[in-house]
């Protein structure tokens, strides 16, 4: 009797926890318009995830923290257990990295400056729209396809294809969750633990 009784309290629990079903909208399209304009005014964000960048020969596991505020930024990436630290700081200004070591680079390209110091190909500008579930609007050309919500499903931009494979409702923004990026000889998975959007304090883990 009592086990029949947990039973219904785990099944109550459980039913009460999942989420109704989301309804798809008339006009995607449309839809899509409208959450271009909201995304597009996103500028501060701190997020906490894990990134998976596998080529022909070598495979990497990260732990990310990427804080954005207006148009300065700090991408911090590390191994297993902190190994293998590097920090992205980036401006209007040009982009600097900090690796393990403490030595210092510079140049006007995140996507540069990564690779030639740590050989992770990233492609970092994009990934600020891209993280968004926007398009990059530096590159004039793309194609893209809009799920039954409005959202952005797939995405072509510069050789590389982006899927937007989960969203997550944060602050009235459904932003995504798990992203999935394929080009140049290149896989990269993105899986996002933590949004926030309120944060306005740059966190710094150079030290």
């Amino acid at each position: 009797m009592k086990q029949l009784l947990l039973l219904a309290v785990i099944l109550v629990l459980t039913a009460c926890s999942t989420p109704p079903p989301r309804q798809s909208v008339a006009d995607p399209e449309k839809t899509w318009q409208e959450r271009k304009l909201t995304l597009a005014a996103i500028n501060d964000w701190f997020l906490q995830g894990r990134v998976a960048i596998v080529n022909s020969d070598e495979a990497w596991h990260l732990s990310m923290n990427w804080q954005r505020h207006a148009d300065k930024y700090i991408l911090d990436l590390s191994g297993p257990f902190g190994a293998g630290h590097a920090q992205l700081t980036g401006s209007a200004d040009g982009v600097m990295l900090l690796d393990a070591d403490k030595n210092y680079f510079y140049a006007d390209s995140p996507d540069r400056l990564l690779y030639e110091t740590t050989h992770l190909r990233m492609p970092v500008k994009s990934l600020l729209y891209w993280m968004r579930g926007l398009p990059d609007r530096e590159l004039k050309k793309e194609q893209h396809v809009l799920d039954a919500y409005g959202r952005l499903a797939q995405l072509q931009q510069d050789g590389w294809r982006v899927r937007f494979r989960s969203y997550v409702d944060i602050d009235k923004h459904e932003l995504p969750q798990k992203i999935f990026i394929d080009g140049h000889h290149l896989t990269v998975k993105i899986f996002i633990d933590e949004w926030d959007l309120k944060s306005k304090t740059f966190i710094s883990k150079k030290e």
